[in-house]
This record gives structure tokens, sequence and C-alpha cells, in this order.
């Protein structure tokens, strides 16, 4: 049986562009798509192509796809998850289940590597991984390949770096990475990378239809949310969003706003700290300004840092910022008891850390300066105070605010927060496969505060409950009334 493209898959076969996503719905033949593009270029000596799954469960489904059109083409190896060919091209299959396993393929050289359902992946598992992916050989185009549906874990940076900033036709654009931010540029920068997006539907797959017409049924059966994202692509509908508050325009102020701020009110500073090595360590600096709002106003989000360099770090970026007066740092409390599990990164600088744990390293270099104090972990009591504090309210000026705003500088907080999911098992928790270090870390920060009540508004006036009783009385008679006019009608009727 020989695989044909069909037009959208054509268009996708054929793109030079070097970054490019193909779908954004279910059913448009992502996966055939993303297989034989591997294979463009396997007649060139030792081109290595890979493609990427969430898991391996899921990657299996690819593999046994891929058995269906290579098995007389080439040799299969399954120690190995690799297609090799006639001429030593090879095409392999990987996942990344813990954002560690990334690690995995460091200094590898990939030429091709594609993802299947790219949103399944974090950010900083997806930037490193194509960091990898490059060519020393003249003759081999390097080239990063994606499919992606709404939803999931990465939905947020997703549609932040494909849907929103790029047209659905598959023309390019070209970006480069400035501050640690994307920035778009022209074609003839020899800092830009070309980036494209072609977004498909089921009504692009006509075989499918065809084949298989009750699959459109059934999609279409689906909760109109579901129904929005898998079927017509909607990347405005977010299915299983955790922070469904979450509203930009009224979280999010300047950080001018927030200096204007702490010069009229009096306030209080103190930090918080979710430490990672294998993946990223988020620290907040936060505000307490009088009736408990709290403000997020500075952070610091880094990867491969034991907890000495972190300490000296934390201390560097409060001198340059010239922090003074933080009442306390509070911190993930596993750190208490993380005895070992970092002296093999320790250097011979660090010998005399090794044994102690990461709060006692951290508390010798911080002194006196503030001290580090244990968070509290109840994880789902932490949600719903942190829920509590997004929920909007009117202010005594009419403004729409809430108890937990962020400045406009802490970027990957504001990036990763919108991303975060429930957790498939437990709906109550958060999903702990994607980026929630800024989320663990604002939940530490939330419960190191005292817990506001719920506001309730001022007490209505006399006169307000008089009229409110009246409109009440009013709607509960119409009816009483409708019936009434009805009777009547029908009485007129007769005697017509």
């Amino acid at each position: 049986m020989e695989w044909r493209p069909q037009k959208k898959q054509e268009l996708f076969l054929k793109s030079s562009i070097f970054e490019l996503l193909y779908g954004g719905a279910k059913g448009p033949g992502k996966t055939d798509a993303l297989l034989f593009d591997a294979t463009y270029q396997i007649e060139k000596p030792y081109y290595k192509a890979i493609i990427f799954r969430r898991t391996f469960p899921r990657l299996q489904e690819i593999i046994d796809r891929s058995h269906r059109w290579f098995a007389k083409k080439a040799a299969w190896n399954g120690d190995l998850r690799r297609w090799t060919w006639p001429s030593r091209a090879f095409l392999q299959f990987g996942h990344c289940k813990n954002e560690q396993d990334k690690y995995d393929h460091q200094g590898k050289e990939y030429h091709y590597m594609g993802f299947d359902q790219i949103e399944e992946f974090t950010e900083t598992q997806y930037l490193f991984l194509t960091a990898q992916c490059r060519s020393v050989n003249l003759d081999i185009t390097p080239f990063v390949r994606l499919t992606a549906n709404p939803g999931n874990v990465g939905h947020a940076w997703v549609k932040a770096r494909f849907i929103d900033k790029l047209t659905p036709d598959g023309k390019p654009k070209y970006f480069k990475r400035v501050n640690d931010e994307d920035i778009e540029t022209t074609k003839g920068d020899s800092d830009g990378v070309a980036r494209g997006y072609i977004f498909a539907t089921i009504y692009d797959n006509p075989i499918l239809l065809k084949n298989d017409p009750g699959y459109l049924v059934r999609l279409k059966s689906l909760p109109e949310k579901d129904r929005k994202a898998l079927l017509e692509g909607d990347w405005d509908i977010f299915v299983g969003q955790f922070f469904e508050m979450w509203r930009r325009p009224i979280h999010v102020i300047p950080y001018s706003r927030f200096i204007e701020m702490i010069n009229e009110l009096p306030f209080t500073k103190f930090m918080a700290l979710d430490y990672g090595y294998t993946k990223p360590a988020s620290v907040g600096w936060y505000c307490v300004l009088p009736e408990g709002k709290l403000i997020r106003y500075r952070e610091l989000y880094v990867e491969g840092y034991t907890y000495f360099d972190l300490a000296h770090l934390i201390l560097k970026a409060n001198e340059k910022a010239q922090e003074t007066n933080i009442k306390y740092m509070v911190a993930d409390p596993s750190i208490w008891g993380d005895r070992q599990h970092h002296d093999k990164h320790l250097e011979a600088k660090e010998g005399e850390a090794k044994g102690k744990s990461g709060y006692q390293v951290m508390q010798e270099i911080i002194g006196d300066r503030f001290p580090i104090i244990k968070g509290d972990n109840r994880r789902i009591v932490g949600w719903v105070r942190f829920k509590e504090a997004l929920k909007p309210y009117l202010n005594q000026f009419k403004e729409v605010t809430t108890r937990f705003l962020v400045t406009d500088i802490c970027k990957h907080f504001l990036r990763t927060i919108p991303g975060c999911i429930h957790d498939e098992i437990k709906p109550e928790d958060l999903d702990t496969s994607g980026e929630d270090h800024g989320a663990d870390e604002g939940r530490y920060a939330i419960m190191s505060t005292p817990e506001i009540p719920i506001l309730l508004g001022p007490e209505p006036s006399r006169a307000v409950k008089f009229w409110s009783t009246v409109k009440k009385d009013i709607e509960r008679s119409k009816p009483f009334e409708e019936e009434e006019v009805h009777a009547v009608s029908e009485e007129g009727a007769r005697r017509i």
C-alpha cells in the first residue's frame, strides 16, 4: 500500500521552514505526515532523525503505524526503537516523560526532530531538545517539525509561540532570542530563525471522512469546549485549565505601577522558593500591602544550580536590585531533608557543604540577612487559597482587581501559570508533568501569609433592601400573571 499526501499534508512536506507546526485540531493526518516528512532525506548517508512523544505508551502508537509503512524498506531494531535504511540513515523514536529526561539527548546531533502532540511537552523540554537539532554535513538540512491539538500542559506556550504569532497558511516569519524572549526580526537577520504554522482539521483529511464518517459524528457530539478545541481547532478554548479565573488584564500590572503603590502604602517584603536542579528553580519576590493584597514583583528562574550557587545568585540579585528589609524566604520543604542529592554536583570549593541539607547550605550563605522558613506543603488547601486570592472583586473605587497581582517583568510566571492543568487522577490537584514550579512557589508564598476573609462587600442600606424585596416579589408574581393571561386567552378563543 502506497501513502499519498493530501493537500495540507503536501504543503507541510514541501516546506523548507526550519521550525514548522502542522495541525491544530483532530484528524488532519498529522502523524502520517510527520512520519513521512522525517524520511525526506533518508537517502543521504548517516542522516539522523528522531520523533518524540511525551510518554512511551503514546509513542508506541507511532511505532506501530511506522511498521505499516516502513517494514519492507528498512531494518527495525526494537532495542533502539530505530529504523535503519540501506544508506545507514535512521529514524529513531524517543520519549521524554520527566523534565530531566531531556538530558538523555544532550550533545547528540539530530538532523530532523519531530514532536507528535507538542502540547504534551513543557517549553523547557522543547527548547533544550531542539538545541540538539543541527548538522555539520552541508548536504543535510536540519528541520524541526511538530503536531498539536489545543489543551494539555503545553497549551499556553504553544499558543504563544505559534498560534498567536504566525499566520495559519504556512508562511514563514523570523524570530531571534533576545534576553530570553522571542523577538520577531527580518529574513536577513543572521540570528533569525524561520518559523511557520499550517492549520488543518479533519475537513482537510477527506480519506478519513470517507473511510470513517462516524469519527466526524463523534467529534461533533463532544461537549462544547472539547468540540471547539478538537473539531474546530479553537485555541482560545482551554479544557482543563487549573487557574480558570486567570485574566492577564486583571492580574498583571506594570512594574512602574508597583513602584507607585509601595511609595503610597506601607508594605512588607518576603521571598519564596521552589527548588530544582534538573528542572527549573523558581524564586519570587513578594510584597504584602494593607488588607493582605499580595504582589509578586520580581523573579529568578534558573536551572542547573546547586544550593550553594543558587544562594549566592539570590544574594547577587538582591544586591543588584538594592533589595532590603526582606522579612523571610519561604521554601520548598523538601530542601530540609535533601542532604546527599547534589553532592556529586558540588565543586571542590564547596566541599564543606557535602552532607548538609539544602536548607543548611543556603541558610549559612544567606546568614542573618533573612531566615529561610519551611513552606506549608498542603497542596489542596494551598490551591484553594491560591484560587481564592486570584478571584476578581470590585474595590472601593469600583475597579476590578484581585488579592494576587503580578508585575509584567515576571515573564516565566506569566508564561507558565495560564498553562497549568488539572491532574487527571486527582482533579482538585495540579498536574505536575507541566511547568508547575512558579505555581508551587506561589502556593508557598500564599500559605505563608495570614488567611484573608472572603470579601462580602458593604452592608446594603435599608432602602436598597426594601427595593430588592419589591423586585423579588414582582419576579415571583410573573408566572401567575402569565398563567392568568393564558387562561383568559383560551376563554376568548372558545367564545370566538
